[in-house]
């Protein structure tokens, strides 16, 4: 039987940060003083005791580790931090019953597809875009429902499925990022005559056509300039086309830093 001296940590690196690689760990940073840490340290140990190595609990004292403590920013105890793939995925501050505390995991614990999911944004984000979209359509396999997979697997399939996009998200259009995806797909689906007679119509077109070949700047030229001339056509298209281009960029991306003060001076 597991006792809570074995949970607590000899080697942080070792026991949270290279384990959370393998299963989420769950880090109770604690202290004999602390009134609220005796309640909610039991608890903590048993649910560990009852997850059977789903997860796995690791305790810091914080009067014997205090650079770890410090170098986690903890202020204040108790603190529980969940790491996942070695980062921290959530955490919760003071002290709370076990309902509480059951239902705190069961909705922060990464499932399969979540795990999935996660390991394939970072394969996407790598290059590596053929193996993180196997990994996303694995996670859908799993859980159909899981929202950022879609999304994500919808970013991708944009380019050369745009009415797959449609199907895959329309469940989903309530959310922002999967709208705006929508929105990209739903227009890159469009053929010319799809568009309406108007002073920015090829302007729009012209940013369409850049936008198919994934040259961001070029679409963002077309479309800001598009606005300058006729900005309530089709409800704001050009505009409503740019905002999803930065979102799918990112805002930290190059072309949107280069792009993001043309765009608001088009505005006004």
């Amino acid at each position: 039987m597991v006792t809570a001296t074995e949970f607590e940590v000899r080697d942080f690196n070792k026991d949270v940060i290279e384990a959370s690689q393998e299963v989420p760990v769950l880090v109770d940073f604690w202290a004999e003083w602390c009134g609220p840490c005796k309640f909610i340290g039991p608890i903590v140990e048993k649910l560990a005791m009852e997850a059977n190595g789903k997860w796995k609990l690791v305790k810091v004292n914080t009067e014997e580790n205090p650079a770890l403590a410090a170098e986690w920013g903890i202020r204040g105890i108790p603190n529980l931090k969940l790491f996942f793939k070695g980062e921290v995925i959530d955490e919760v501050a003071g002290a709370m019953p076990e309902h509480d505390m059951r239902k705190w995991l069961e909705q922060k614990l990464p499932s399969k597809a979540k795990t999935l999911t996660m390991e394939a944004a970072k394969l996407l984000e790598q290059g590596h875009i053929e193996e993180g979209i196997g990994k996303l359509e694995e996670a859908l396999q799993e859980d159909e429902s899981l929202a950022q997979a879609r999304i994500l697997l919808a970013g991708q399939k944009i380019w050369s499925a745009p009415e797959e996009v449609i199907e895959l998200l329309q469940s989903y259009s309530y959310l922002e990022q999967a709208a705006e995806i929508m929105l990209l797909a739903d227009t890159l689906a469009r053929k010319y005559e799809d568009f309406p007679a108007g002073k920015s119509r090829d302007l729009v077109w012209q940013g369409v056509e850049a936008l198919r070949k994934r040259d961001f700047a070029g679409a963002l030229e077309a479309l800001i300039k598009a606005i300058m001339i006729d900005k309530p056509y089709m409800d704001e298209l050009a505009r409503r086309l740019v905002i999803a281009i930065f979102h799918y960029l990112g805002e930290s991306h190059e072309i949107t830093r280069a792009y993001r003060r043309k765009f608001d001076m088009a505005l006004y």
